[in-house]
């Protein structure tokens, strides 16, 4: 167990070290954060709530639609030659710089916020599952084709088990980008959020506070990631859990 914690516990050690050798307003210690974090607890968590509903909105969303999506694409040929060049031209623009275009469409709300958060997980989910359908190898199909299964037998029994390994695999490298947006995203429009919080603090120039919101911006990733991991561990039991 404390092996899990062992680098955490050496990045805690080296930033109180490091806050303490420079002795500077700007970079306060670990426990100058952690106190100042106690003292406004409430209002950080409420930034905090505001923030995590926002990111598993649009991910729920992304993987409702993008997987079905990607799974049908990669299943049929027709639309996997079709497709396939757009989806590969698209995935790789930052989605970063929709953001204006999706405000004027959507408003400066939530709606905005979650669709941001929604559009960078879509492609990835539509790209892991897709690949995964195509790695599929044709072999696995024979039994089934053999007798004569229908398509929906198929899906579930060889496709949705190939893929879904490929979509929480998607979801974990996706939430780094998308916390990260989300963060950015928070800076308009909105009293409420880590995105808000963090650069309201910056402004104030009360750096501690500013440390605390950045601090339980990484929390919320960390637990997002565990999250999913603890979720992949029952999804998915055939396969090695990945926080193991």
């Amino acid at each position: 167990m404390m092996k899990k914690w062992f680098g955490t516990l050496f990045l805690i050690v080296l930033w109180q070290i490091l806050a303490a050798i420079t002795d500077n307003n700007i970079f306060p210690t670990f426990l100058e954060v952690i106190k100042a974090m106690g003292k406004n607890f409430n209002l950080i968590m409420i930034h905090g709530f505001y923030s995590s509903l926002r990111l598993m909105a649009g991910v729920l969303f992304a993987v409702i639609i993008g997987m079905p999506v990607g799974i049908l694409i990669g299943y049929h040929k027709q639309l996997s030659d079709f497709f396939s060049p757009v989806i590969y031209l698209l995935a790789p623009i930052p989605k970063i710089a929709l953001l204006p275009l999706i405000m004027l469409l959507f408003g400066i709300g939530d709606l905005s916020k979650i669709f941001i958060i929604f559009i960078i997980m879509l492609f990835q989910v539509i790209v892991a599952a897709h690949d995964a359908v195509k790695n599929i190898p044709r072999e696995y199909f024979i039994p089934l084709r053999t007798i004569r299964a229908g398509h929906k037998a198929i899906i579930f029994h060889i496709i949705i088990p190939a893929v879904l390994p490929e979509m929480f695999t998607a979801v974990r490298i996706g939430l780094a980008t998308g916390i990260s947006v989300l963060f950015f995203a928070e800076t308009f429009g909105t009293r409420w959020g880590l995105g808000f919080y963090i650069m309201d603090m910056w402004m104030r120039l009360d750096y501690k506070q500013m440390y605390a919101g950045i601090l339980i911006l990484g929390v919320l990733g960390l637990v997002s990631v565990t999250l999913v991991n603890r979720l992949q561990g029952y999804v998915c039991p055939w396969i090695p859990r990945p926080d193991k």
